[in-house]
């Protein structure tokens, strides 16, 4: 199936090489980009071609601009007004491409459709990291695990974790999190790849969705609601997907029944071994033999090296033991 289209126009052809670069690098922008710098070619492509979003300076707007056949229009101004002066979207010029690329995919994302969305969706496969033993090195290994493999194919990282101290570890403050994802599921709107794509974040190569800043958010979402969260995230383009999943997610056993593989970090001690053997009794009583089928259980060794830094774990011991796997 054919992606959306976004159609960017400026004069200047540094400008519109630079946010169509961005644009395109992004690997989470779900939309085909096309840029113009003449005019007339521009309304060319529009008449043979369906043109879902129109990114064009305030300047440029003219009544054959307004003529064309486009989803929607939205300009770009050199200050920081919320419409122009015909009620079109506008955006400030002037500010990076990465801020001008949210706003654009935030707003779209918002906007009604009659049909569900175009956008490509290929086999995903969804790899689960789980293990009822604490302190296994389960979400160091799962980002790793994420880093090493978004080196050759698209791949998001989603933590289900209820406190998993990325503000801190990755030392960034978020817009948004994955509360704000399913909230947008809640409300049942149907752009949900361009939503997603206004608030992904990036480790390197590695597409994430902010965690939740409250296990209130993660403790209080019904197993239908991450069914149909996990249904649309595998329609968003990613090769893979890695899940740091947690057992008090609601209908965690059902994500882990989704996954195509489970890796589960387990340790020798006496503890951990009972805890291993009354999670698998557990998924027998209860017939999830399947789960077990598919899962790998993993000896990560200890690793005094680890300090935190998420960006840097590829290169790590950690990455040394993922890229052996």
């Amino acid at each position: 199936m054919k992606k959306n289209t976004l159609a960017v126009f400026d004069p200047d052809e540094e400008y519109v090489t630079k946010l169509m670069s961005y644009m395109s690098d992004s690997r989470s922008v779900p939309l085909e980009i096309q840029g113009f710098t003449d005019k007339d070619l521009l309304k060319d492509f529009i008449r043979v071609n369906s043109v879902d979003i129109l990114l064009i300076p305030e300047d440029d707007v003219d009544d054959d601009i307004e003529a064309c056949d486009t989803g929607e229009m939205m300009v770009l101004s050199e200050n920081d007004i919320a419409k122009d002066s015909r009620g079109h979207k506008s955006i400030c010029k002037y500010q990076s491409s990465e801020n001008i690329m949210r706003e654009v995919m935030c707003y779209y994302a918002e906007q009604p459709f009659a049909e569900a969305g175009t956008i490509n969706s290929i086999n995903t496969e969804i790899i689960a990291v789980y293990s009822p033993i604490r302190r296994s090195f389960r979400t160091s290994f799962a980002f790793t695990l994420g880093e090493v493999l978004s080196e050759r194919e698209k791949t998001l990282f989603v933590s289900l974790e209820e406190f998993s101290g990325f503000n801190q570890l990755l030392q960034k403050n978020y817009m948004s999190d994955l509360s704000d994802l399913l909230f947008y599921i809640d409300q049942k709107k149907r752009n949900f790849p361009c939503k997603l794509a206004s608030m992904v974040e990036k480790a390197g190569l590695l597409d994430y969705i902010p965690p939740v800043i409250s296990p209130l958010d993660i403790l209080s979402v019904n197993r239908e609601a991450w069914v149909i969260l996990f249904n649309e995230l595998c329609c968003c383009d990613y090769s893979k997907i890695i899940v740091d999943l947690s057992d008090s997610v609601s209908g965690f056993l059902d994500i882990l029944e989704a996954a195509n593989i489970i890796y589960m970090p387990v340790r020798e001690d006496t503890v951990s071994k009972a805890k291993l053997e009354q999670y698998e009794a557990m998924l027998r009583i209860m017939e999830r033999g399947g789960i077990l089928e598919k899962t790998r259980e993993i000896r990560i060794p200890f690793m005094s090296e680890l300090n935190g830094n998420l960006y840097s774990l590829a290169d790590s011991p950690m990455g040394e033991f993922v890229r052996r796997l």
